[in-house]
């Protein structure tokens, strides 16, 4: 696929941890593909990866994991997660996004993160009839979602970050509609479990 798109080139591939951080130390990429389903997500790992080149990507792969499994491996520092059953166009647009450093994600793992809990001891796993259309915030939106959920009204958000409060507002609607969420305790929700805030 990667071949196919004159926009990018394959560097190199590694069939383990310790293979991809022996080819990163004489390879420079921008984004590294990671197929979860197939290596484990070692938080040592992907923070070498990290310390290694700061501002190299990561796009994560997986099938279906319950919402705990998914929240651990963003906030170990993936960029953007996909389901490995996602489309070619799908992941195409992902790479894009998240060579710009650009969080893209896939329609479901957005369901499985801001669904409410069961009342069970156990995660709520992914559904599989959710859609699979891809989901992707820039900095600007995930940055007004960390203000929505602190509190702060459309006119102090756009006092605070220099915008206008209609497009604070467009803002607002684009990320709600992105997100499928209909009020503001969804991005409350959505806020807590991506880490933008405190559960306190």
């Amino acid at each position: 696929m990667i071949a196919d798109n004159k926009d990018f080139k394959l560097v190199c591939e590694a069939k383990n941890e310790t293979e991809l951080l022996e080819k990163l130390v004489t390879k420079s990429a921008n984004v590294v593909i990671i197929d979860f389903s197939t290596v484990s997500s070692k938080t040592e790992t992907l923070q070498q990866i990290k310390v290694m080149n700061p501002s190299i990507q990561i796009l994560g792969l997986n099938t279906p994991q319950p919402r705990q499994v998914i929240s651990r491996i963003l906030e170990q520092g993936v960029t953007s997660y996909l389901m490995l059953h996602c489309d070619k166009e799908e992941i195409t647009e992902a790479l894009y996004k998240t060579t710009k450093g650009e969080r893209f994600l896939c329609g479901q793992i957005v369901e499985t993160l801001i669904s409410t809990p069961r009342k069970s001891d156990f995660p709520l796993a992914c559904p599989l009839y959710t859609s699979c259309n891809g989901i992707n915030l820039s900095e600007r939106e995930m940055e007004i979602i960390k203000h929505i959920a602190e509190g702060y009204s459309n006119q102090e958000i756009a006092d605070r970050l220099f915008l206008s409060v209609h497009t604070v507002t467009t803002h607002r609607k684009n990320i709600m509609g992105k997100l499928g969420i209909t009020n503001t305790a969804g991005l409350v929700m959505y806020a807590v479990r991506e880490q933008l805030i405190s559960a306190n």
